[in-house]
């Protein structure tokens, strides 16, 4: 007999937020009654912790955040930390400096916030989708780091970030996980840190088997979370290259038609969510 789903983890832009970055009602009341049920809610993001706390609070969410692409899993709430695996300070600076020496546009995440060598454009964008100011060091990021950074990140155009992906990749081969969660953002964390990782953790401190998790993604750093799970979902909104990543991915309807929501209704009228 098929095992209840007891815990759903799903990624943030692309995925659960709509084409605008926010959540809907629907998505909202579906999340509601997903946990009514018993399930518990997982936000999964690159994003760092104070980023989905907003999110969370509008969700009531009732587990742990798994934040900077499964460097951390947190209680957004009350800071409680379950898991956290940072970026080596030697590995940090080797990235921080290789894409300085690219003319790459970064940020590091430390101190609870980000570092950032300048303000421009992309600082304030980047500001506005999280609602997190930056630091601003008025230098380079990687003479700037003060401890290890959970991750660091690149911000470019899709073009930019396109072209210099590969060339990260092979650098850092072997040393780094390095993936597009948006086309402009390149994510450059360890390479033993992963959604899945976070997952995998924090299922065991919820007393959770992995036969009764679901997972929801569109993005590169989704893929191994989606892999990991249960029963996975890609929005149709994804790539090709994601949606065709596993041959038992299932499709949910995009972001634009609050996807995520469609699944989670469909799910609870046939009695698969909960305890």
């Amino acid at each position: 007999m098929m095992k209840k789903i007891r815990l759903i983890a799903v990624d943030m832009d692309g995925t659960l937020l709509n084409h605008e970055g926010k959540l809907t009602s629907r998505t909202i009341e579906a999340a509601k009654a997903a946990m009514e049920k018993g399930a518990k809610f997982v936000l999964s993001s690159g994003r760092m912790p104070e980023a989905l706390k907003a999110f969370a609070g509008e969700l009531s969410v009732n587990a742990p955040c798994v934040c900077f692409n499964g460097g951390a899993a947190v209680d957004v709430f009350t800071d409680e930390v379950y898991y956290k695996t940072p970026v080596p300070m030697n590995l940090a600076k080797d990235i921080a400096e290789t894409a300085e020496s690219m003319n790459l546009y970064i940020h590091a995440f430390i101190r609870g916030g980000y570092i950032a060598p300048v303000y421009n454009e992309k600082t304030a964008a980047y500001e506005k989708l999280t609602t997190v100011k930056a630091t601003v060091v008025n230098g380079k990021v990687s003479e700037n780091l003060t401890e290890e950074p959970m991750k660091i990140l690149v911000l470019d155009t899709p073009e930019g970030a396109e072209k210099a992906l590969p060339v990260l990749q092979e650098k850092f081969k072997g040393r780094a996980s390095i993936m597009r969660s948006q086309k402009h953002l390149i994510e450059c964390v360890d390479k033993n840190t992963s959604k899945a990782g976070a997952l995998e953790h924090l299922i065991h401190a919820l007393g959770i088997d992995k036969e009764e998790t679901l997972a929801f993604g569109d993005g590169q750093n989704d893929l191994e979370m989606l892999k990991w799970a249960n029963e996975s979902y890609v929005m149709d909104n994804a790539s090709d290259a994601v949606k065709n990543a596993c041959e038992r991915f299932k499709t949910a309807p995009s972001n634009k038609e609050d996807g995520v929501a469609q699944v989670i209704e469909q799910l609870i009228k046939e009695g698969r969510i909960g305890e």
